[in-house]
């Protein structure tokens, strides 16, 4: 057994496991085809994720041992819980403190979450949920037996037809959601890579341009899946943005896919005190520092998945939809942007705190885009 090619957690796990028992794991592979090829030629069974060069599989010891001997694989992974980013959830109807700008006309979000409740704020004058898959109960039609997935999609895309006071960022842009987290707000990584996956394969079906992650995982060692699938999309040309974590205020608790350096990792700022929010997550990772920068997050209003309709919510899960919507905004002014520009403009907005970049990146949000 190469230990040096398992990550800690898996190695742990691995010291009192025997051949009776099975996890599942990811193996993060050098070479796609040639991991494939041996994959098969010892009959696994195995899931394919060739957009983050990796697969899924159940293994006991000795497969585990036997992999991480093979020369194309490079790491296995755990398969690590993910879990939604919120703090706390209270029934308030208040109105949202700050005002949308560009709309998101033309743009698609893409939300990965507990799934979306069809809203007024979605569905009127005219329905923008154009797309639900649900990956945890395979229902054809739109629901949220959690809330997270309404109140983040809410966030970002409400549109106030209620009381023209409660409307999100990108009030014009549409809706697609994948229900990938289940009615406790938890799911697996492979679940979590199946929705990444699909938006690899479809998102110039649907015109996807943003993807929110309103979730996190314990970060490996080293690039695991979840970070890797983000990258990926983000290369395919999809703006990613995810939440840092609500594992603050200690160090080095950004949580993944938010430890990728390439995407934008949205942590909380708390309005009131003007600071960062105690539980937002703190950088550095092993890959540099992060957050990349903050947004309002601590008692915030949004859509609910029952009466009375909106509700209040802290966390970075809040966050994190209103750079996405922002980002909508941004493709919908300039649809030629990269991600690499938007992420810099973003950046060039933000105002600093303390200057501490490893608590608040760049700065708070300023809006004034």
């Amino acid at each position: 057994m190469n230990k040096n090619k398992i990550s800690p957690e898996l190695l742990n796990s691995v010291s009192v496991m025997d051949n009776n028992h099975t996890d599942y794991i990811f193996v993060n592979s050098n070479d796609f085809w040639m991991t494939k090829k041996f994959l098969d030629k010892y009959h696994y069974k195995y899931i394919p994720y060739k957009f983050a060069n990796c697969f899924a599989l159940n293994a006991d010891f000795d497969d585990i041992s036997i992999l991480s001997n093979q020369s194309d694989i490079k790491y296995i992974h755990s398969n690590p819980i993910v879990n939604i980013q919120q703090t706390q959830i209270e029934n308030m109807n208040l109105n949202r403190l700050t005002e949308n700008r560009y709309l998101g006309q033309g743009q698609t979000i893409c939300f990965v979450d507990t799934g979306i409740f069809p809203h007024f704020d979605f569905i009127y004058p005219k329905n923008r949920i154009i797309k639900f898959i649900d990956l945890i109960n395979h229902n054809p039609t739109a629901y949220d037996d959690n809330g997270h997935g309404t109140f983040v999609a809410g966030i970002a895309c409400g549109n106030g037809i209620i009381n023209n006071t409660n409307s999100g960022f990108a009030p014009r842009a549409n809706i697609i959601s994948i229900k990938a987290l289940s009615e406790k707000g938890n799911s697996n990584s492979n679940v979590i890579l199946d929705a990444m996956q699909w938006i690899y394969e479809n998102h110039k079906v649907y015109n996807i341009s943003v993807v929110c992650m309103s979730f996190g995982a314990e970060i490996s060692i080293d690039k695991d899946p979840l970070s890797n699938g983000a990258e990926a999309l983000w290369k395919r040309g999809i703006t990613v943005v995810a939440a840092a974590g609500n594992s603050g205020p200690e160090k080095q608790t950004i949580k993944s896919p938010g430890n990728n350096p390439h995407i934008i990792t949205v942590g909380a700022f708390d309005e009131s005190s003007m600071q960062t929010a105690d539980f937002s997550s703190r950088g550095p990772t092993i890959y540099g520092h992060k957050p990349d920068l903050l947004a309002p997050a601590v008692n915030i209003i949004s859509c609910d998945n029952k009466i009375p309709l909106y509700t209040k919510m802290s966390g970075t899960s809040v966050a994190t939809p209103i750079v996405a919507g922002v980002c909508a905004d941004i493709k919908s002014r300039w649809p030629d942007i990269t991600n690499n520009e938007i992420k810099k403009f973003l950046l060039s907005h933000c105002k600093k705190i303390t200057g501490d970049i490893d608590t608040e990146g760049a700065g708070y949000l300023t809006f004034n885009i």
